[in-house]
Parts: C-alpha cells; sequence; structure tokens
C-alpha cells in the first residue's frame, strides 16, 4: 500500500513539473492559454430543482465533458470548478 501511495505522490509531483515546464515553453513561444470555469448555480437556478442537473464533468485539472446530443471531451490548459474562488 505505502508503495502504490508514495507512486501516486511522485505521479502528481511529476505531472505539476511537466505542467509548468509545458507553461514555461508556451511563455516562450508566445502561445495562448486557454481555461474554463464552471460558474456555480445562481439563486434563482437553486430554487427551481430542474435547472439544477449538470450537463457536464470535470474530468481532471485539464479536461471536462460536456452531455449532450453528443458527448464531447474539452481539454484547457487549467479548469477551475463550482468551489474555485
Amino acid at each position: 500500500m505505502k508503495e502504490r501511495d508514495s507512486a501516486g505522490e511522485k505521479f502528481k509531483e511529476e505531472q505539476t513539473k511537466r505542467k509548468d515546464l509545458l507553461n514555461e515553453l508556451e511563455d516562450i513561444k508566445g502561445k495562448v492559454r486557454v481555461y474554463c470555469r464552471v460558474r456555480p448555480f445562481s439563486k434563482t437556478e437553486l430554487e427551481d430543482k430542474s435547472r439544477t442537473a449538470m450537463c457536464m464533468d470535470i474530468n481532471d485539472q485539464l479536461s471536462v465533458t460536456v452531455h449532450g446530443r453528443i458527448e464531447n471531451t474539452y481539454h484547457f490548459n487549467n479548469v477551475f470548478g463550482l468551489e474555485s474562488t
């Protein structure tokens, strides 16, 4: 169990390092970054329970899946969820 937890932590650390290096490279190239922010429900939406159904899922810190007639997954430089400030 300890080895698996340790490997998971190392993976997250390496993923963060990779992301930081990629950001530096994009800064050097002048590449545009795209962020996604999922806003919280408004008071009006919260009053009407039929309007609080989520039409999307935040897969991870970099991608979102939107449910509709066709399910699409979009990738971003960063995804901010409902609880983000």
